[in-house]
């Protein structure tokens, strides 16, 4: 019902784009996965049943299911998987208040055509192993648990640190249609220490969590300041039931353009260990 309010229904098509979502999560939840064949394998189940009544599988060409996924493309599929996720949050009752963000990419390959402004832009970039390939960029956006809030698709030469404060605003929007005002928190990982990020965080009323990059003067500041002797570190804790590192933390504050932040130093024993290996390695090669 909620996606044939958000992509209405073509009186002229005997489906409905809500009738081939269902079939896609069908045929993925059967564990198929390869989403082709999919008006034969139509034929297999009972779609009356699963789906709706009077529905015929010969309906379910390829080319009645691209239109349907054009028609959602057109609809703001974004928006349409929000609304979808909105409400299924709000009817499990599951936590909004802690938010992971992250993106990667996948690399394509072949010719592509130029496409206009408002589609995908397929793009050269450097993926995660640092090879320059034409890609698309995935965002994912879940809660504490994991369930997913945010999911985009975008162009393939999108840097983080533009994406975080256009999803920031994003999430802000999704959870005032959800009628939620309260704070949120927001984590990412270091490219999401702009102004931009930081701007757009608090327009959302909500918190960053973040890594410091070491190239920034306030945290070479900080790691000096908690290097030195007289410093007071917190006791060491572990996150682990047994045989885990253990962590000491020492925190301040300080101002990074123009908001105020709070930064807190982490000294892990497994990481002391592993850094003990590098410099003993090192000094064996310089012997």
């Amino acid at each position: 019902q909620l996606i044939d309010r958000l992509v209405p229904v073509d009186p002229q098509c005997h489906t409905r784009a809500s009738d081939v979502v269902w079939l896609l999560i069908l045929d993925i939840l059967s564990g198929r996965q390869a989403l082709v064949h999919l008006e034969r394998w139509a034929h297999e189940i009972d779609l009356p049943k699963l789906i709706r009544p009077e529905l015929q599988p010969s309906w379910f060409n390829d080319d009645a299911i691209a239109r349907h996924l054009d028609r959602l493309y057109d609809a703001n599929i974004h928006q349409v998987i929000s609304a979808c996720l909105v409400q299924i949050y709000k009817k499990e009752g599951i936590p909004l208040r802690v938010f992971h963000a992250d993106t990667t990419d996948v690399s394509v390959y072949g010719t592509y055509e130029s496409a206009s402004p408002d589609t995908l832009h397929i793009a050269h970039g450097y993926n995660r192993q640092h090879r320059w390939q034409k890609q698309i960029g995935f965002g994912l956006i879940g809660n504490e648990d994991g369930v997913p809030f945010y999911g985009d698709v975008h162009d393939g030469n999108l840097p983080d640190k533009t994406w975080n404060p256009e999803v920031l605003s994003r999430v802000h929007e999704q959870l005032k249609q959800a009628k939620i005002e309260d704070e949120w928190i927001y984590v990412a990982d270091s490219a999401a220490m702009t102004k931009d990020t930081l701007a757009q965080t608090k327009a959302a009323n909500a918190f960053l969590i973040t890594r410091g990059p070491s190239s920034l003067r306030i945290v070479k500041t900080a790691l000096a300041e908690a290097d030195a002797r007289d410093t007071t570190w917190s006791d060491p804790f572990s996150l682990a039931e047994k045989n885990g590192a253990t962590y000491r933390v020492w925190e301040t504050a300080s101002m990074y353009e123009g908001h105020p932040v709070r930064l807190v130093v982490v000294e892990s024993s497994a990481l002391d260990q592993r850094k003990g290996k590098t410099l003993e390695k090192e000094r064996a090669q310089e012997a």
